[in-house]
């Protein structure tokens, strides 16, 4: 049994033992192909949670400064994780990506690019690009009550109302062609929308 599966056996226990857990949608999830999940981001825990409700072993992003200690990097990278410079343009990321896409595996984003206070902030522009170069299926997932339980306790001692609801997947036809600014705000628009029509009209902020 690797890492990933040994993670995603003990974080259901915590989460199904401690907290009042729920999915629904779980059966919307391609078991082929390419696969992006896009999910609003609120709580160390919502990576691990969307690790565990998938069929297929997940690949995410970890801000570079985790990886500096070996012992940890090398845990992180067993587990799936990449990582990405949060600070600006990082092309060795989105070359990642597409291979990773490429070879027909399952990458989860966090489009809002950091963690909120429970209400959608405005996404970032790096999901429609890879949305569209890719043509992979989008999996949006609508994440509540992880505001409640954040931080590493928040991990391993998950706690409260956990509901978890996974829309049907959408995609965009490839293309290598350039966007415009308002091309872009566009589809990002829509993107961003899949994922509120998942949350309770409080979550969704500008997004209602």
């Amino acid at each position: 049994m690797n890492l990933n599966k040994i993670c995603n056996y003990f974080q259901l226990k915590l989460l199904e033992n401690l907290s009042d857990f729920k999915i629904e949608g779980q059966g919307n999830i391609p078991l082929n192909g390419p696969l992006i999940y896009i999910s609003n981001h609120q709580a160390f825990i919502d990576p691990s949670i969307i690790s565990v409700i998938s069929p297929r072993k997940v690949n995410f992003l970890a801000k570079k400064e985790a990886f500096k200690f070996y012992p940890i990097a090398a845990l992180l990278k067993m587990y799936g994780a990449h990582p990405i410079n949060r600070f600006g343009l990082d092309l060795t990321f989105f070359r990642w990506a597409l291979k990773i896409l490429g070879n027909d595996e399952a990458l989860c984003l966090f489009p809002e690019g950091t963690r909120t206070n429970g209400v959608m902030k405005k996404g970032l522009p790096g999901i429609v690009h890879l949305a569209i170069r890719s043509g992979a299926n989008i999996i949006p997932i609508g994440i509540q009550g992880t505001n409640q339980s954040r931080g590493i306790k928040g991990v391993l001692a998950p706690s409260g109302e956990i509901s978890i609801r996974i829309g049907k997947p959408f995609k965009f036809e490839k293309s290598n062609s350039a966007l415009n600014r308002d091309e872009i705000d566009e589809i990002l628009d829509k993107i961003m929308k899949k994922i509120a029509e998942l949350l309770p009209s409080d979550m969704r902020g500008i997004y209602k």
